[in-house]
């Protein structure tokens, strides 16, 4: 969850598109990311996440944006400002932290749709790798990542086997999401008790959901 927040939610908000020329080559609508069962969508209509969201304050209804369906971009984060400028629709995705500040593009509910495959599907044929649960922090420069794991094993003949310490994963975006091999039929949600912080506005709540994915060729630091 934290994944698609960080890593490819940000670049999905159109403000960030809409300044960044180079970007806007890499996120072209049509662009394939991923294999058929990679799907991401943000949402505001999941009632009790922290992202809930009748109404975004520009006052247009919320949606589930679909970002990527069956491996393609398909959409993008708007305001009725960005959606201007790129020739676009709103998709309700305005947000201020409070009435001292301008809303500006945020996300809501970040979600990467289940897939079918069971956890132990996911361990079988890896000889050697490691399982990371959930994420403690990290940072994004572009469309590059490390994230910091709050658990880690070693997966060694298809099971898991000894933790481990100070596990980082480091990686491209876009890369990243075309090396995600199988997706869980699991889904897990993520509610952080603080928020997201972008353009001086911070902590604004937010949630992030998903499965267990199985990623091959990610870069990882750790004891």
């Amino acid at each position: 969850g934290i994944f698609a927040h960080e890593a490819f939610g940000h670049l999905s908000e159109s403000d960030f598109v809409y300044e960044n020329p180079n970007l806007q080559a890499v996120m072209k609508l049509g662009t394939k990311f991923g294999g058929e069962f990679l799907n991401i969508f943000d949402t505001g209509l999941e009632i009790g996440a922290r992202g809930y969201l009748k109404y975004d304050d520009e006052g247009v209804a919320t949606e589930k944006t679909h970002l990527i369906k069956d491996g393609i971009l398909v959409g993008r984060l708007h305001t009725r400002e960005t959606a201007a400028k790129l020739g676009e629709r709103p998709t309700g995705n305005a947000r201020a932290l409070d009435y001292t500040f301008a809303p500006i593009c945020r996300m809501r509910n970040t979600c990467i749709r289940q897939g079918e495959a069971s956890f132990e599907d996911m361990l079988k044929g890896v000889k050697l790798g490691v399982y990371t649960k959930g994420s403690y922090g990290g940072e994004t420069n572009g469309e590059m990542f490390t994230f910091s794991a709050d658990e880690g094993y070693m997966i060694r003949d298809g099971k898991l086997a000894e933790l481990v310490r100070d596990v980082n994963l480091t990686g491209n975006v876009f890369t990243t999401l075309g090396n995600i091999d199988m997706i869980g039929k699991d889904f897990m949600p993520h509610e952080s008790p603080g928020g997201c912080g972008k353009g001086g506005q911070v902590p604004l709540p937010t949630s992030e959901w998903a499965p267990h994915m199985r990623i091959q060729n990610v870069l990882i630091g750790g004891k």
